[in-house]
């Protein structure tokens, strides 16, 4: 719903660009116009997509290695026991 919204939001902002390029009467402007806030849309919802994806592997990374780092503290914690 939210991309919904957001491409909605993307459009009706360009609508005056839109006009503009209408009574402009050329093509190029027209199509500019409309497939521009598409573009924009669709790179940024990329960026935020793989921003995601960065950021929850380096959360499970940083949980793993802080999982490891207190099973190697328990075991050395073990082993200087049995030592002495």
């Amino acid at each position: 719903m939210n991309d919904t919204k957001n491409i909605l939001l993307a459009w009706i902002s360009s609508i005056s660009s839109v006009f503009a390029a209408i009574e402009a009467r050329t093509w190029i402007t027209i199509v500019s116009a409309v497939v521009l806030p598409i573009i924009f849309f669709t790179v940024g919802k990329t960026v935020d997509v793989y921003l995601q994806i960065y950021f929850r592997k380096r959360e499970v990374n940083a949980n793993v290695t802080r999982v490891n780092t207190e099973k190697e503290q328990i075991y050395t914690d073990k082993s200087t026991k049995n030592r002495f």
